[in-house]
């Protein structure tokens, strides 16, 4: 079963030697299309194992739902961020996996959240979160808006229309995921400082 929120583990090998993490989309949570094959097979979990047996697998999911009813609904990229370490913290601390490395898989949305959590563990001295830039090996982006989205924009606008008292629609977050966004600029200039000082793997 793979949670709707925080850590999902999907294989946990006796011997794992590195820790492989996926982050879905905006609009979608848990088994997303990006890691979705027809109706019933998820490959992190049902197919990547049996390919690499000695790797742990897990999931992160987030609520980033931009129509939201709820509190967590209303969370900034960087309160993402900030979710995703302290979830990293809490399953690496109690483990022998505490230094073992990390490689992210992440799309859309996913990678921002990504790139801002590996600024904030770089940023960050003396707590449990420091070390989990340095773990980091690799992140493979697939259809980030590293520079912004027109349906970002587009999305703000309808939902300024059509809101109701009922709703509370996250206008932050897409602000934040917008063409020219200062967000995605600060978070893009440091990550790749981040990055240049690790001599970390992108793709």
């Amino acid at each position: 079963m793979v949670a709707r929120h925080g850590l999902s583990e999907l294989h946990a090998p006796p011997e794992g030697k590195n820790t492989i993490a996926f982050l879905h989309t905006r609009e979608d949570h848990g088994e997303a299309p990006m890691t979705q094959v027809g109706p019933s097979i998820f490959w992190p979990r049902d197919l990547l194992p049996s390919v690499i047996q000695d790797v742990r697998i897990f999931t992160w999911g987030y609520d980033a739902d931009i129509d939201g009813f709820g509190s967590a609904s209303q969370n900034t990229i960087h309160q993402h961020a900030g979710s995703l370490l302290s979830d990293l913290a809490d399953q690496r601390e109690t483990s022998e996996h505490y230094r073992k490395p990390i490689i992210f898989v992440v799309h859309s949305l996913g990678g921002i959240i990504v790139k801002a959590a590996l600024n904030k563990s770089s940023a960050i001295q003396g707590t449990r979160l420091k070390d989990k830039a340095p773990a980091t090996f690799g992140v493979c982006f697939l259809g980030t808006p590293h520079r912004g989205s027109m349906s970002a924009s587009l999305g703000k606008i309808a939902f300024e229309i059509t809101k109701s008292a009922t709703r509370r629609p996250n206008t932050r977050l897409l602000q934040g995921l917008e063409r020219n966004s200062e967000t995605l600029d600060q978070i893009g200039d440091t990550f790749a400082q981040t990055m240049l000082g690790s001599h970390r793997q992108l793709r």
